[in-house]
């Protein structure tokens, strides 16, 4: 009996167990759930951990872009090319301004297309051309005499570019007026005579020198004029070689250069005498229309009194 007890108690037990196994599958179900619930959730944290990480590099670039397009920005001052442009327009202005004056100082050659100087020298009292004992350091004609007078002066000419003839005007002194000045005209480095400042004082009993113009200058001044008056006035035209103030060593009268359309020539006495030394003897000649041409120089060297 008790036997069967004991075996009841453990049929009751095992339907008990039983029932609650079947039965249970709804109420039973629940507790599925959550363990299911839980592989899920596990999956669905491990792609969200992926998006987290997958953002953060994506902003991380993002960001990192802007900062290289700010300085762009900043570049665009090269605005500071305006300086080139400002230092670019003095250098324009300057050129400009340079050229300007070249071609204003050539009309200086106007003045050549005077006569020429064809022949330029001394000679004896009887017209016989001196021969030059050679020529100083500048390469002009050097004549030698022992003494400062009793020889001969003269200058030959012609034409120039201009084509005009030879002036002859040998005296065109006005007091304050330096314009006035003769055809003929001829320097001297050294007083010759007294070296009077008096113009064309030539005649006895008031006879006087030439002043000396150093360095030798046309310049247009009053004291030039003068001077170039005072020794133009001294010399003699002469137009045909047939009746020249020189002559060639068998008499015959000519100009000392066939090219010569006129002579002017003054015999050198003891009122305007040349000084012991070297004096530097500078001429040029004017034409018709005022055009003078270019100046020639001669060395005269006196070794006595």
């Amino acid at each position: 009996m008790g036997m069967r007890i004991h075996r009841g108690v453990a049929l009751g037990t095992l339907l008990l167990v039983s029932s609650g196994c079947g039965g249970g599958g709804g109420g039973g179900g629940t507790a599925p759930p959550p363990t299911t619930a839980v592989p899920t959730a596990a999956a669905t944290a491990t792609p969200v951990a992926t998006a987290t990480t997958t953002t953060v590099p994506t902003r991380t670039p993002t960001q990192a872009l802007p900062s290289p397009t700010v300085p762009p920005s900043a570049t665009v001052a090269p605005q500071a090319s305006a300086t080139p442009t400002n230092t670019l327009a003095p250098p324009t202005s300057t050129p400009s301004t340079i050229p300007t004056p070249e071609p204003t100082s050539t009309p200086t050659a106007t003045p050549l297309t005077g006569p020429l100087v064809s022949a330029f020298g001394l000679a004896d009292t009887n017209g016989t051309f001196d021969v030059p004992a050679g020529r100083d350091a500048l390469g002009r004609p050097l004549f030698g005499r022992q003494f400062g007078s009793g020889f001969l002066l003269f200058v030959e000419g012609r034409p120039g570019p201009s084509g005009l003839p030879v002036a002859t005007n040998l005296v065109s002194s006005v007091a304050g007026l330096p314009t006035g000045r003769p055809d003929l005209q001829v320097l001297v480095s050294r007083d010759l005579g007294d070296g009077s400042a008096d113009v064309c004082d030539k005649a006895f009993p008031e006879t006087g020198g030439v002043p000396a113009v150093d360095p030798p200058s046309f310049a247009l001044e009053q004291e030039v004029s003068d001077a170039l008056n005072d020794l133009a006035c001294r010399f003699r035209l002469y137009t045909e070689p047939g009746f020249a103030c020189t002559q060639d060593n068998n008499g015959n009268f000519l100009f000392a250069s066939p090219g010569s359309t006129l002579q002017f020539c003054t015999l050198v006495n003891d009122a305007f005498p040349f000084p012991a030394g070297e004096t530097v003897v500078t001429a040029r000649l004017r034409d018709t229309a005022g055009n003078v041409g270019p100046a020639t120089e001669i060395v005269v060297r006196i070794t006595g009194r």
